[in-house]
Order: structure tokens, then C-alpha cells, then sequence
């Protein structure tokens, strides 16, 4: 079943109304869709009330950032807020100077994506010290300043796609052993460091599981591609079991350089951590083995928790993290978009 946040948020929200308050414990679960949706839009277009709220945006540089904003900028019409967003293109400087030059706007909240975890930590908190609620999404922050997280684990999503790879090599060898290659996303961001934390937890526990290759690939479909033309010229057929890519793009442009080559019949598995449907599709050939899924509506369940703390009615945890969600072939179904381009998002 697909989620948002907005499903804990309005559990979390009928359970305290403490304003922006203090930091909390990471909380998951899953319910129906209540209040928080109903809330935002009593709270906003309803009631009459039209509230600023800014959104710096680390970049939309990938098909998962334009349609997460495309769905963020359609909720803010949906429910009469007026949104102002800027687009750092990925450096963090220019990200700091995006959110300073936006907090002389008179804002009401902003909602911030950090480009890289630790160098946009002035910008996020020059955002707190001024007074208004700052919502991070979608990427962390090191530092503490902020009033709320909302997202998913990539570290859970590494650790998911990771295990699922383990389970597939031993199913195919009888014990968890193999040659894969990593493909990395861009080097500094919570999302890199985090996917490979979790990858490692697993990784760590089986010596005989190595990683041959690894490579950033800044999610550019052509770099994937690349990087793994490199691979096969390096390794002979038999050489590479498998490999585990941390963006849905990127692994369509590897596969299309083992399908190239003609090394489709060296059955290299992979999985993968996000859910475009030209990957989900491959889960059904077997070659993918599964995906987690981390979706687009993020930026929508962020701006009704801006909202929230905009009225008072935030929930008292500070960060939000749901459980990541899991596509195999046993519910592929549920995902897939038979008749869909194989790069449209599947949630």
C-alpha cells in the first residue's frame, strides 16, 4: 500500500497540539489519511487565511526533484499558499544565499531540501534564528536547528536494497557470496552517506560479498551508463554478479550497457533505491530483484507540517521518519504502470 506522512502526521497531530516545541524520538507507522490533509486545508484556503512559505530547493536535477516540486506547487494552489522557491543547482553556497535573500520576504515557514548535509547548515539556521518554522525534507542536516524532519531513511533504503542483493546471491549460490558494483549518487549529500551506511550494515556482516567497483553518478543517467561500460571492459563475463544503485535513472542507463555489450546473459541482478517504473518493470524479468520506494509526495507531506506549525498543531517529535517501502515480485503489481514511460514515478 503506498504512503505518505501525512498519515503519521495526523496520529501524531490528534495525539498533541504543543505547537513547534522540542526535539523527539524517530516515530513509524501507517493509518489512513485524516486530519492532516483536512487540517492544512481548513487551515489555509478554507479559512481564508493565505500563508508565505518558502521552499529552497537543493536543485531539480533529476526526474524525482521536478516531479517533487511539480507535486509541491500544486498542493500550494490547491490549498492558497502562496509558495516562493529558489533552486540552488546543487551548491551549497548558492543554497545559503537562496534562504538569506528569501527571509527578508516576510515568510510564514520554509521547507528546505540541503543540497549536501553539513555546508548549508548557516542557511538553516540563520532560517531558525529567525523566528519561523523550518521544515527539512528529503535530505539531512547536521545541524539541530530546525523545527521538523519529515521523510524516510535513506540508511533503511541502503540497508532494504542491500539485504534483498544478499538474499538473492545466496539463493543463487548457496551462501551469500559475489562481485557487485555500487553505484553511487552525489558526494557529500545525506542521501549518498546515509544510502551507503546502510548498505554497509549488511554488506559488513559477509566478507565474501565485495564490492569490485563504486562510482558517484551525481544521479546522471549517462554517468551510470559510463561508468559501467568501464566495468564490463574491466571484468570478464562470469566476474560480475550483481550491482546496487542508489537512483532508478542511473540503473536503466547500466542495464542498457550490459543489454549493449550483450552481457544481458551473464544475468546480473541488481536492486535499486527508488521506484521509476522502467526499473519496477524489470523486477518482473527477475533481473531486478527489488526496490525501495521514496517518494515524490515528500515535499507535499512537508508542507502540510509547515502548515501545522504554522498553526500550532504540530506533533511534538521533531523528526518524522517513516518505514521504507519495499517492491519485490510479490507485490510489483501494486506499482507497476503497465502501459507507463519507463521513467515515470510509480508513486
Amino acid at each position: 500500500m503506498k504512503r505518505t506522512l501525512a498519515v503519521l502526521m495526523a496520529v501524531a497531530v490528534a495525539a498533541a497540539a504543543t505547537g513547534c516545541a522540542g526535539k523527539g524520538q524517530q516515530v513509524s507507522g501507517e493509518g489512513n489519511k485524516t486530519t492532516a490533509e483536512a487540517d492544512a486545508k481548513s487551515g489555509s484556503a478554507e479559512s481564508g487565511k493565505k500563508y508565505k512559505i518558502g521552499f529552497a530547493n537543493a536543485s531539480i536535477s533529476n526526474s524525482w526533484r521536478v516531479k517533487m516540486r511539480d507535486m509541491l506547487v500544486a498542493e500550494c494552489e490547491n490549498l492558497g499558499v502562496e509558495l516562493v522557491e529558489t533552486d540552488a543547482h546543487d551548491d551549497a553556497n548558492t543554497q545559503n544565499s537562496n534562504i538569506e535573500a528569501m527571509l527578508q520576504q516576510g515568510l510564514d515557514a520554509i521547507l528546505i531540501t540541503p543540497c549536501v548535509e553539513d555546508a548549508v547548515n548557516p542557511g538553516i539556521e540563520a532560517a531558525y534564528e529567525s523566528g519561523i518554522p523550518v521544515i527539512i525534507f528529503d535530505r539531512t542536516c547536521t545541524t539541530e536547528d530546525y523545527t521538523h524532519f519529515v521523510g524516510y531513511s535513506d540508511k533503511q533504503n541502503g540497508a532494504e536494497c542491500a539485504r534483498m542483493l544478499v538474499e538473492a546471491l545466496t539463493e543463487r549460490y548457496g551462501e551469500p557470496k559475489g562481485n557487485i558494483i555500487a553505484l553511487d549518487t552525489i558526494a557529500g549529500s545525506s542521501t549518498d552517506n546515509f544510502q551507503k551506511e546502510g548498505q554497509d550494515s549488511v554488506f559488513s556482516q559477509y566478507p565474501d560479498i565485495k564490492i569490485i567497483a563504486r562510482q558517484y553518478t551525481d544521479f546522471e543517467v549517462s554517468k551510470g551508463k559510463s561508468f559501467m561500460e568501464d566495468c564490463l571492459a574491466k571484468f570478464g563475463s562470469g566476474e560480475i554478479d550483481g550491482f546496487i544503485s542508489q537512483d532508478g535513472g542511473v540503473t536503466l542507463g547500466a542495464v542498457d550497457a550490459i543489454n549493449e555489450a550483450g552481457r544481458d546473459k551473464d544475468n546480473i541482478i541488481f536492486t535499486n533505491a527508488d521506484g521509476i517504473n522502467g526499473v519496477v518493470k524489470l523486477i518482473q524479468d527477475g533481473s531486478c530483484v527489488g526496490v525501495t520506494q521514496f517518494p515524490c509526495a515528500a515535499s507535499v507531506d512537508a508542507l502540510h507540517m509547515a502548515i501545522a506549525c504554522i498553526e500550532g498543531t504540530d506533533p511534538e517529535e521533531k523528526d518524522i521518519m517513516m518505514d521504507s517501502i519495499v517492491v519485490t515480485k510479490d507485490n510489483v503489481d501494486e506499482y507497476l504502470i503497465p502501459d507507463g514511460d519507463d521513467y515515470d514515478w510509480t508513486y
